[in-house]
């Protein structure tokens, strides 16, 4: 009864006919079944075609409320748990295992195409037990990521890189019993499910990096409890590893901005993966023409940046002008478009409401 007067509501909204229902059903009932329906920042009760209603009846003509359905089942981009959580099972098979396999070809002297006779070898068994895998978010899905790889032991893998000086003495004894008398040194592999703009992770601001991996860095070098670190990490023969599960294109570039300074200034062997990559051609920006550019422009609310300071102006294209077009099954980015998400506004009401992670004081 729910779905059906939810599905009138949109009915009256766009001004349907029965022919023009009876032809959107499917795609309507499609959608909301495989994804839209579990984005988990609907209020209680509320479901997808309920909620898009809502949200085409706030724009003021047919047109514009047109041109806002046709942006929502031809262009908009939306990860499913089931989705986020294959990225996060095939990211040690499919992105960080070949890198492995091509260090421990050199090392053996074999070409990496061999695959069978490299994962026989001792320089891949000791390179693949001392690696270290930590979560640089909770978003990372550890916990998925540790049963999809067996292959792997629980002890190399941390739901989080800030762990005390204690668990780096654990860190240090479980290293030196998989080693034996060698001197491999371990790969931490830092593991991320989505970038969009990579500032908050790792970026360049002229010749300094800066992010939480910068931050991580330092505080294995500089920190209070950096002489324990030292007994597990030697920087350049650690090499260091960054996976995301989905990232922009932008995003990095501008993370391997920020790696360059990292690798010019401290020496790191560092390098940057991703499991799916998005291109930069799916995103919206003002110099386009398409109707929907107007749609944003006009239905942005400047207030709400007031609330968030973070925003660094206006922000109807999201957050560094992203003019993404997307939504994750637990949140929506802010560097989506406003009008998806418009959090703490008192005038656009969002499609899909957002929850921001890093909220101003009251």
């Amino acid at each position: 009864m729910r779905d059906a007067l939810a599905e009138r509501l949109l009915g009256n909204v766009m001004e349907w006919t029965n022919e023009d229902i009876a032809r959107q059903r499917p795609v309507l009932q499609a959608l909301a079944a495989l994804k839209y329906d579990e984005y988990q920042q609907f209020s209680p009760g509320m479901r997808f075609v309920e909620s898009l209603a809502l949200w085409l009846e706030q724009f003021s003509t047919l047109a514009e409320r047109k041109t806002a359905y046709e942006f929502v089942v031809s262009r908009l981009v939306f990860l499913s748990h089931a989705e986020m959580a294959h990225f996060a099972a095939i990211a040690y098979p499919d992105v960080i295992r070949p890198l492995f396999i091509e260090k421990a070809a050199t090392d053996a002297n074999l070409p990496p195409f061999r695959v069978s006779q490299v994962l026989a070898t001792g320089a891949f068994k000791q390179l693949e037990a001392a690696s270290l895998f930590f979560g640089l978010s909770d978003g990372a899905r550890i916990d998925l990521f540790r049963r999809s790889n067996k292959e792997l032991s629980h002890e190399q893998i941390f739901s989080s890189y800030e762990i005390s000086k204690e668990k780096v003495r654990e860190i240090r004894t479980w290293l030196n019993e998989k080693r034996g008398h060698t001197d491999v040194a371990p790969t931490l592999v830092l593991l991320d499910d989505f970038t969009a703009s990579g500032t908050s992770c790792l970026t360049a601001d002229g010749q300094q990096a800066k992010g939480k991996l910068a931050k991580f860095v330092k505080r294995l070098q500089e920190s209070e409890d950096s002489a324990e670190w030292r007994t597990v990490v030697s920087f350049p023969k650690t090499r260091l590893v960054v996976v995301f599960y989905v990232a922009t294109a932008q995003a990095l570039v501008n993370i391997e901005r920020g790696a360059d300074v990292l690798r010019k200034t401290h020496g790191i062997d560092i390098t940057v993966l991703c499991v799916q990559r998005i291109e930069n051609s799916i995103s919206l920006q003002a110099s386009h023409t398409e109707p929907v550019i107007e749609l944003i422009n006009k239905y942005y609310d400047p207030r709400a940046k007031d609330k968030h300071p973070e925003w660094e102006g206006d922000v109807p294209f999201g957050y560094k002008n992203g003019g993404l077009p997307l939504v994750i099954h637990h949140n929506t980015p802010n560097n989506s478009i406003f009008v998806l998400w418009a959090e703490d506004s008192d005038t656009v009401r969002p499609l899909f409401p957002r929850v921001s992670r890093h909220r101003r004081e009251s």
